[in-house]
């Protein structure tokens, strides 16, 4: 039984027949076709035993090749070389990725420290290792995850030493609590550098929390808050913890810690004031509204509509006095921002006397219950203490007089 040849066999042969041809074969082949009379293409075929496929295959390659040589691209020798040179560098970056030392699970784990520590999340981390590790080496998220703790361990360790050092030349801060999925997180803030010196978790807003808090402090001279009733117990509980501390500590921080409510919290609260008051004007516009809708369908049904307009007509008087009411009071709001800035419109360093008395203008201005609240702050005179503390600190910046006042 004889076995055919395959496909692979039938063209391994045909590729040894073609290179196996001589080149003056070629020249001879591609003459016939460019130059010969008729009929010499058959006669070419017969003499060098090829078909005529093959003489116009040759032929063509022939001309191939005198073009690109004409062209004057580079030579194939050239180009064989620099192949060569590719294929060799080639083979000595792969040997030496393979003679690399791999990424060791204790750098890894560095690595992953420090891209959490600089905010970065689980997946970015792992994105980070997946750029420089093969695909089977990088480390899922759940693993980088269980990396974290113990990372945190000694970095925790470490952060206790930098906040006692820091904390010795804290003179201000700003406490105040931002929530976690419904629980606070107290938080003191440097208002100079804006730098976060202190986050505790809960575990609730009360004094004996913020108490907690306080003491970390030795040089501390004032605190500025929003006036709330745990951020106030805590600051007399640290004070009542650390009196007789304060006898026998340094100068500056036998200093007597003064007291500033947040700007800040004063404005935001103007600004809901003003909200809830269009809310309400908005509100009785509605009533008024459908008062008269209820007295027209009364005169529709031909019932006496006198109940319905009486109605009608006060709710009416109420709609348009808070109206006038939640219209005026932001020409008086627009006052008090500018009574609590540093500086007056003329340049001026802000007074604790003409602050106050602008403050109290706009406060009469204000009707109703809503503005209990912001008049209370208003009033409070530790809400101008940053200009007190301004005013008492700029002698010792300039202590020239006429520079001073300059």
């Amino acid at each position: 039984m004889i076995n055919e040849p395959s496909l692979t066999q039938l063209g391994s042969w045909r590729l040894t027949a073609v290179w196996n041809v001589t080149v003056a074969t070629w020249i001879g082949n591609a003459a016939a076709v460019l130059s010969g009379p008729w009929g010499a293409v058959t006669r070419r075929a017969h003499q060098s035993g090829s078909s005529r496929t093959a003489v116009y295959t040759h032929a063509q390659r022939v001309v191939q090749a005198v073009t690109r040589e004409q062209a004057g691209g580079p030579s194939y020798d050239a180009l064989w070389h620099e192949n060569e040179r590719l294929k060799a560098e080639n083979a000595a970056l792969g040997q030496a990725w393979a003679d690399a030392e791999e990424l060791s699970e204790a750098k890894q784990r560095a690595v992953a420290g420090s891209g959490c520590a600089m905010g970065f999340s689980l997946s970015q981390i792992v994105t980070l290792c997946a750029i420089v590790l093969p695909l089977g080496a990088v480390p899922s998220r759940a693993m980088v995850g269980r990396w974290m703790p113990a990372a945190a361990a000694p970095a925790r360790r470490l952060l206790v030493g930098l906040d006692l050092a820091c904390q010795a030349r804290v003179r201000g801060l700003c406490l105040d609590e931002i929530f976690r999925h419904r629980e606070p997180v107290l938080m003191a803030i440097a208002p100079h550098s804006r730098a976060w010196m202190a986050g505790q978790r809960g575990p609730d807003r009360r004094g004996e929390s913020w108490c907690e808090v306080s003491p970390h402090w030795p040089a501390l001279e004032h605190i500025i808050a929003e006036g709330g009733q745990g951020r106030e117990r805590g600051v007399k509980l640290a004070k009542a913890a650390r009196g007789a501390q304060d006898e026998a500590a340094a100068p500056i921080s036998r200093q007597a810690r003064t007291r500033g409510l947040d700007v800040l919290h004063t404005q935001r609260e103007l600004e809901r004031v003003i909200q809830r008051q269009w809310q309400h004007a908005e509100q009785q516009l509605d009533t008024a509204s459908q008062a008269d809708t209820k007295g027209a369908r009364y005169k529709r049904q031909g019932r006496d509509p006198r109940g319905g307009s009486g109605v009608a007509g006060r709710a009416w008087r109420k709609a348009e006095r808070l109206v006038d009411q939640a219209g005026k009071a932001p020409e008086a709001v627009q006052q008090i921002p500018a009574a609590l800035a540093w500086f007056d419109a003329q340049g001026r360093l802000s007074g604790r006397q003409t602050a106050q008395a602008q403050l109290d203008e706009a406060s009469q201005q204000l009707q109703g219950a809503w503005w209990h609240k912001v008049k209370r702050l208003l009033s409070d005179e530790r809400t101008l203490r940053h200009v007190d503390r301004l005013r008492a600190h700029l002698p010792a910046a300039v202590s020239e007089p006429v520079l001073r006042d300059a």
